[in-house]
């Protein structure tokens, strides 16, 4: 069985914490859903990166 792969996980627990937020909000849980948000912002600005960073002009990549 293969590993899953970085973005895999990360795109798994997006989801999950979208889920999770939608719940925490539903019933009222400001805090919860505030933490949350805030995990759900954090794994997507690093999938947003992850596929920048491979998206990017072979330039580009190798002055950074």
């Amino acid at each position: 069985m293969d590993q899953p792969s970085k973005m895999e996980n990360l795109q798994f627990a997006q989801g999950i914490l979208r889920e999770l937020r939608q719940k925490s909000e539903a019933d009222g849980e400001k805090l919860l859903t505030y933490l949350i948000d805030m995990a759900y912002l954090e794994a997507s600005d690093r999938i947003r990166a992850h596929w920048v960073g491979n998206h990017e002009p072979e330039s580009r990549r190798a002055k950074g």
